[in-house]
């Protein structure tokens, strides 16, 4: 986590004051878990991974056997205690939790630098217990000294005009780029983020900016900070950057750079690094899982291998046994006169018949016929370890079957488990926000510029409708017909949903005007001279326009959560839904919140579990229009 990461993740866990801690565990060689118990919110942990991180997470990990010598420290010296404080120290990598009891106060420091520790220190700030032992060129981490911190950097969020000047006029021809990453602690992507937003050339020399440029970036960094300066919760956009297929970056707000990524948005910041640290985590217990699991497979092949051979050979050596025993009966009388003709020199000698490629040995201490039954009897011989060598390998086989059907999924291991709810594979567009029409037509809309752009480009036919608001700020809106014609009502119902997600629901207007083209009267080709910006497009010809009064319905239909307008048609397709009309005083985060709660409480008990996992916190929050909005009605 970068500072800025911390300063967000902060202003969230504000959220555990007068939490009391339950216990502490040590899952991890850097890592701790609070349990903690808060009077409204119930049974939390509070994950704390040294040179890392710090949220609670939602996810559970296998406690060790014995609890480690810092963890039963932590329990016996903070149990029962409260948290009265969570605070970052001057912008830097570095949490203070202050954990008050009956009979003493103490600070648990978790420094999530590099080279970290967690670290608890009394009232007069002496250390207690160190979870590592260390030693620095200007302090050391041990029981009994005085607790002092790494060496602080500047606070960009408390820096003023005057002295960001100053910082950069003494940067000795350091990039500007650079100077922001290190010297005030933004590291490299904020620090890039700062020099696109105030279009400066981030490799320019910090101490060759001009008075005007100095103060842009001042002006800048207040502004793409200013959830974290003013602890506004509810202007972070957290979410997760994703790369290809995989977890790229996790960020409190979005950035430029990446943009024209694909995003994954999250109720709150927490919920986001939560997600992001638990897969990496997942993919390493996984990846270790699978060493050890391929390493008792292999063991087993290999012995499976050795056991085939053996059983090979026992075949073989049974089968010339036989065979042997079998000659002598059958040539009696010419290996009589053989061995007649040899004399008795020796006691056991080795023959070849003619025409026969196969060696006998032959004890002339005894009859030939003792010799055959001695080759049965080694064949007897054979044939009960080649029995042997069968039960063994089908009790490895059977080994080998159980050691696969091991394998357990990652998520079974972070994760309680939950009955799965059993539904059809995700169609393309489910990714964004749709509805199918009364007439049986897939209608989608556009959640950003990004997916706006997607939509035309790859899924809009030359005969599909396209529609759209006057409004600025509003979603591209395609109705696959595929040229069939489409009647008055529907086309009234995707003009609803249209203006719906547009800044009219925002502005509070309960109607708009939304108009309608096919596809071939859509381009992304401007005229000579002119540029148009990402998510937007040119449309030419003939349109035909719709009043649409604005209305939406979030509901549950065959085990998914769909967004459609309210008509009377599309109520009656729904199981249950909440209708929503623009205004209202809750907050996106708390009306969301409102919604879950009612799907879970209107919810029979056996399905309840399953509606948890439909209508999730984040999924209905991207089903939510812009701006504020009330709950009209609701059924059932």
């Amino acid at each position: 986590m970068s500072s800025v990461d911390i300063a967000a993740i902060v202003i969230e866990l504000q959220e555990l004051l007068g939490a009391r801690v339950v216990k502490a565990y040590q899952p991890g060689k850097e890592e701790i878990r609070l349990k903690l118990h808060h009077k409204e919110k119930g049974g939390l942990d509070l994950i704390i991974e040294a040179g890392r991180r710090i949220h609670v997470t939602k996810y559970k990990r296998a406690s060790p056997r014995m609890p480690s010598n810092f963890s039963m420290f932590l329990r016996k010296h903070l149990g029962g205690g409260r948290i009265s404080q969570i605070q970052q120290l001057d912008f830097d990598r570095i949490v203070e939790i202050t954990i008050e009891r009956w009979d003493k106060k103490l600070n648990l420091i978790a420094e999530l630098l590099p080279r970290g520790n967690i670290v608890l220190i009394d009232e007069n700030e002496i250390i207690t217990l160190p979870l590592k032992r260390r030693s620095f060129s200007s302090r050391k981490i041990k029981v009994g000294e005085k607790y002092e911190r790494p060496p602080s950097r500047r606070n960009p969020l408390e820096m003023s005009e005057y002295d960001l000047m100053n910082l950069c006029k003494s940067s000795q021809d350091k990039d500007v780029v650079r100077v922001l990453a290190a010297e005030l602690s933004l590291g490299g992507l904020y620090a890039e983020e700062v020099c696109e937003k105030a279009g400066i050339d981030k490799k320019k020399k910090a101490n060759e900016l001009a008075t005007n440029e100095i103060k842009t970036i001042h002006e800048t960094i207040l502004a793409l900070f200013k959830p974290i300066i003013t602890n506004d919760k509810s202007r972070l956009r957290a979410h997760i950057v994703i790369d290809g297929e995989e977890k790229a970056d996790v960020l409190p707000f979005e950035l430029s750079i990446y943009e024209p990524k694909e995003k994954v948005f999250f109720s709150s910041f927490n919920d986001a690094a939560d997600d992001f640290f638990t897969t990496q985590i997942a993919e390493g217990v996984e990846e270790k899982a699978k060493t050890e699991h391929e390493k008792e497979v292999g063991k087993y092949e290999r012995i499976l291998k050795e056991q085939l051979d053996a059983l090979h050979e026992f075949k073989l050596k049974e089968a010339e046994c036989i065979k042997n025993g079998e000659l002598i009966y059958a040539r009696y009388t010419e290996i009589e006169d053989i061995l007649r003709e040899m004399g008795k020199k020796r006691k056991v000698v080795t023959l070849t018949l003619p025409d026969t490629d196969v060696p006998l040995e032959i004890d002339t201490s005894i009859s030939l016929h003792k010799n055959a039954s001695a080759y049965y009897e080694k064949a007897k011989v054979f044939r009960k370890k080649r029995k042997g060598v069968e039960h063994a390998i089908a009790a490895t086989k059977e080994k080998i079957r159980t050691e696969k059907e091991k394998e357990v999924r990652v998520e079974d291991a972070l994760i309680p488990k939950r009955k799965e709810v059993k539904r059809e594979k995700e169609e393309w567009y489910e990714r964004f926000r749709w509805f199918e029409t009364s007439d049986g037509f897939i209608v989608v809309g556009g959640k950003d510029a990004t997916t706006n752009e997607i939509l035309v480009k790859k899924y809009m036919d030359a005969n599909d409708l396209f529609f759209h608001t006057q409004a600025e700020g509003a979603p591209t809106v395609i109705a696959k017909t595929g040229g069939k014609e489409v009647s008055e009502d529907c086309l009234s119902e995707i003009a609803q949903f249209a203006a719906s997600y547009s800044n009219l629901w925002k502005y509070g207007f309960y109607e708009g005007e939304c108009y309608c083209v096919t596809g071939e009267q859509v381009s992304k080709t401007p005229p000579s001279g002119e540029y148009i910006k990402k998510g937007s497009f040119m449309v030419r010809g003939k349109r035909k326009y719709f009043k649409a009064a604005l209305g939406l319905c979030i509901g549950i239909e065959k085990n998914r959560l769909v967004a459609c307008p309210s008509s009377d048609s599309q109520k009656n397709r729904l199981d249950n839904f909440v209708e929503l009309e623009p205004g209202g005083d809750l907050e996106k985060n708390e009306l969301s919140k409102e919604i879950v709660n009612f799907f879970v409480d209107s919810a029979k008990d056996e399905k309840k579990e399953e509606i948890k996992q439909i209508a999730t916190h984040e999924k209905v929050m991207s089903f939510l229009p812009p701006g504020k909005s009330r709950i009209k009605g609701s059924y059932p």
